[in-house]
């Protein structure tokens, strides 16, 4: 009995202390950023980037690619739960629920919330870190983040007003999202319509016409379809107010050199900041480790969703987008308009 307790006891301590060896991991690779920022003071806000997308977008292909940029660290995903406490208690994290799972906060641009503010202020000036966020090390003495979030879509108005970050938005067509949400990723991604219609300010605002029809949606892959063009919906509409640089996967897909020289460009950098070997390799969210194998096999991926989707299934998606007045997707793979730099 005695045998078997102390090897109970010492299994129960080995995810804490794996959990320990990560976090001081961590902090010895930020030595340098540590150090940097004693010295010279704590990152502007400002100057950090913040790249916003909805989830299964291709932003951790283009958080890469920016992250490869001099001087650049990215924080990845500060607002997945498994990464702040204060993230967690401000959205009423339920304990067990997948960081996976649709709960977004909606935050009106004016909003008057001081935690909300303390919390972004930390986020943007890499504050909010743990060994996840910091999956990749670029910069041992950052000039700036670059801040990856796909949780974020709701209030990037508020954050754009208070803080100012270069601010990048990621669209990609809603029927590939849903369909990778739904069907080609291992873990699933639950959503619930009831999280949208909780939120008085958010159907005040944008969903009071749509209610009646939000509360028939009864089954998960319509709920995915729903958050993908309410979350778009008022990204687009907060940002419209505010420079921002609207990258299209697509496109970015397609033509990655170009694409990302305009990016860069706007962002104050080089056009050829980006390692060429990065423009054309999968995301590492992805199965696939190669190399793309140019615009033929962009397009076939490109085009899945038209192969694996019913015609209702890809219906229903397209009537969400149309109904929430999502701009430039419809029944073509491609969007109806170019990717480019957007100004207040």
């Amino acid at each position: 009995m005695r045998v078997k307790g102390a090897v109970k006891g010492a299994t129960a301590r080995m995810p804490a202390a794996q959990e320990g060896i990560k976090r001081a991991w961590v902090e010895a690779r930020r030595l340098g950023e540590r150090t940097k920022f004693a010295l010279t003071g704590p990152p502007d806000p400002a100057a950090s980037w913040l790249l916003a997308s909805s989830g299964r977008s291709g932003s951790t292909w283009l958080g890469d690619m920016l992250a490869a940029t001099p001087g650049t660290q990215q924080v990845f995903e500060p607002l997945d739960p498994r990464n702040s406490e204060t993230y967690r208690r401000l959205m009423h994290w339920p304990p067990g629920l997948t960081p996976s799972a649709f709960k977004r906060q909606y935050l009106r641009p004016d909003a008057d919330a001081p935690e909300w503010a303390a919390f972004w202020e930390d986020v943007l000036r890499g504050r909010v870190r743990t060994y996840l966020t910091d999956y990749t090390r670029t910069s041992f003495l950052p000039q700036r983040f670059v801040i990856k979030v796909i949780r974020a879509n709701m209030m990037l108005g508020f954050v754009a007003r208070r803080f100012g970050p270069r601010m990048v938005f990621l669209m990609r067509h809603p029927a590939a999202v849903v369909n990778s949400m739904f069907y080609r990723v291992k873990a699933a991604w639950p959503a619930d319509v009831r999280d949208l219609l909780a939120q008085e300010a958010l159907v005040e605002d944008v969903l009071r016409p749509w209610v009646g029809e939000l509360e028939r949606v009864s089954n998960a892959f319509e709920a995915l379809a729903v958050w993908w063009a309410v979350e778009n919906r008022v990204a687009l509409e907060q940002l419209r107010d505010q420079p921002h640089y609207l990258v299209f996967y697509e496109w970015l897909s397609l033509r990655p050199r170009e694409e990302m020289a305009g990016l860069l460009r706007w962002l104050g950098m080089e056009e050829d900041a980006v390692p060429e070997a990065l423009l054309y390799r999968y995301s590492r969210m992805t199965s696939k480790v190669q190399r793309r194998r140019g615009q033929e096999d962009a397009m076939q991926r490109l085009t899945a969703w038209q192969r694996e989707l019913s015609i209702e299934e890809q219906r229903i998606v397209l009537i969400w987008a149309e109904r929430l007045e999502v701009p430039w997707y419809r029944a073509e793979a491609l969007p109806a308009r170019a990717s480019g730099a957007e100004e207040a």
